[in-house]
């Protein structure tokens, strides 16, 4: 899975000149649907970005009203976003980093099934956040 980086929020940003340029020439409704339509956007973030983009496209173009609905649509969207869609690297992280601290204490720790059950849970969501970065861990568990 793709994870978004700084550059790749900063890619969708980085549209704007090209934007305003494109609505200075083909008019806001041409460059509204060229920002839509761009390839590669796949992430929950990414697609946040673009519609924020477009927002500020509208009002620099004084479509206040599509500037107020796309920054709505944006403020309800945002309430349901969670760390995995925003940052899944950070948490990829946070879970990884975790796993190999419970992976450790399991050589001393007395509840080796409670232990055995957490690190399962966080080898299955690392699996969701990015199955390729979590197969090595995946199999460093089955050596151990």
């Amino acid at each position: 899975a793709a994870v978004p980086t700084d550059d790749a929020t900063n890619d969708v940003l980085a549209l704007e000149p090209e934007a305003l340029e494109m609505a200075d020439s083909q008019g806001v409704e041409a460059a509204l649907g060229w920002i839509q339509t761009r390839p590669g956007i796949t992430t929950a973030r990414q697609r946040l970005l673009l519609r924020l983009l477009m927002a500020r496209v509208a009002e620099q173009y004084g479509k206040n009203e599509m500037a107020l609905l796309l920054l709505e649509e944006l403020d309800t969207a945002a309430q349901g976003i969670t760390l995995t869609q925003w940052e899944p690297e950070l948490l990829f992280e946070v879970k990884a980093r975790q796993l190999k601290l419970l992976r450790l204490r399991a050589h001393r720790y007395a509840d080796k099934a409670l232990l055995n059950r957490k690190m399962e849970i966080l080898l299955g969501t690392l699996v969701t956040i990015d199955p390729v970065r979590a197969a090595v861990l995946c199999d460093t568990q089955h050596k151990e």
